[in-house]
């Protein structure tokens, strides 16, 4: 029971963490899991949402990039769509709603669909 409430703890320190971190031009691990934690809370009697948490928190938190100049052009655009694209059929894979693995799927995005997006 101990183990149990040690993840739940340190899971909403993660999030915490998550909320008062500043926003940076990278895909955010930290981000993925507090939104993970947070959407696996509030829809855990329904099952169906469950099973959309990984992509609507991708989402969320590839979306939340800003520009240095706080601007949104055709081309960060396009890119917030191809690097959702590549994480969701390469990134999230091995992640859960138990086992998040947030630091493989910032690794992920940041590296791999960087790249593939901006070639």
């Amino acid at each position: 029971m101990e183990a149990k409430n040690m993840k739940v703890i340190s899971l909403m320190v993660i999030v915490m963490l998550g909320m008062f971190a500043e926003k940076s031009s990278a895909f955010s691990g930290v981000c993925y899991v507090g939104c993970l934690v947070q959407c696996g809370f509030t829809h855990r009697h329904d099952h169906k949402a469950l099973f959309r948490c990984p992509l609507s928190c991708l989402g969320k938190c590839i979306f939340e990039w800003k520009s240095p100049t706080g601007e949104t052009t055709s081309t960060t655009t396009h890119n917030h769509y191809c690097k959702l694209g590549c994480a969701a059929s390469n990134c999230i894979k091995k992640s859960t709603l138990r086992d998040p693995r947030g630091d493989e799927v910032e690794r992920c995005v940041n590296s791999f669909c960087h790249n593939q997006c901006t070639n």
